[in-house]
């Protein structure tokens, strides 16, 4: 590793000095914050704006390429400083976009509850991690498989089997295999992330907690009247 930085090459973040690695984490959950407000923002006013709401769940087929696409831009553009904040900032905004017709069916208390419980296991699982160095590397394998096996399963139930007992259970799955993933990619981030990509690791972080909180949202409910 020494060589490494000999050369001026990143080093992974639990292996770099203590302030490098201080500003890298900064860095990290500062752009994770101000991903998850535009995010919340532009839901927000989506679910305001009626007509851009219909027409969001008009072509949602085509605002989820969208998404995809801007999942691609900013890998590409990770370690280009202003265009990969721009292409981050422009994904989280589109899936702000994108979920707003699903809140729209769920209370506002539903939605509230759901963004706090997912905060809760976001900050406790990170501190845990953070503080512990502990490695969770080894469970890679385990979440991908969970992931397939869930995606599949979820696939299934929603044009085979239509239960909602099905549905419950792989809300319930999903919000353990998320927290896992949580745990993952922050010990990634400590141990395997070099100091430089801060925006691949804050989309990391990003998916994580939609993706929890998607779960949560579902298992709790309560939708308007």
């Amino acid at each position: 590793m020494q060589s490494y930085q000999a050369f001026g090459a990143p080093v992974a973040a639990a292996d770099a000095p203590l302030s490098e690695r201080l500003t890298f984490l900064r860095k990290v959950y500062g752009l994770l914050a101000i991903s998850i407000f535009l995010a919340a923002g532009a839901s927000w006013m989506t679910m305001n704006n009626r007509a851009f709401l219909e027409t969001v769940y008009q072509y949602k087929l085509g605002f989820f390429v969208l998404e995809i696409g801007a999942i691609f831009f900013a890998m590409w553009a990770r370690k280009r400083q202003t265009m990969g904040l721009v292409a981050l900032y422009t994904f989280t905004i589109l899936t702000g976009i994108t979920t707003a017709p699903v809140l729209y069916i769920y209370s506002g208390a539903a939605v509230t509850n759901a963004a706090m419980l997912t905060g809760l296991i976001f900050v406790g699982l990170s501190f845990y991690t953070l503080t512990t160095k502990k490695d969770f590397s080894f469970m890679g394998g385990m979440l991908t498989t969970g992931l397939i096996v869930m995606i599949v399963g979820g696939l299934l139930n929603a044009f085979i089997f239509k239960s909602s007992a099905g549905s419950f259970l792989m809300s319930s799955a999903g919000v353990f295999l998320f927290s896992g993933f949580i745990l993952y990619d922050t010990s990634r981030i400590l141990h395997r992330y070099p100091t430089d990509e801060h925006i691949s690791a804050t989309l990391s972080l990003y998916l994580d907690i939609l993706n929890l909180f998607m779960m949560l949202l579902h298992l709790l409910g309560g939708n308007r009247d």
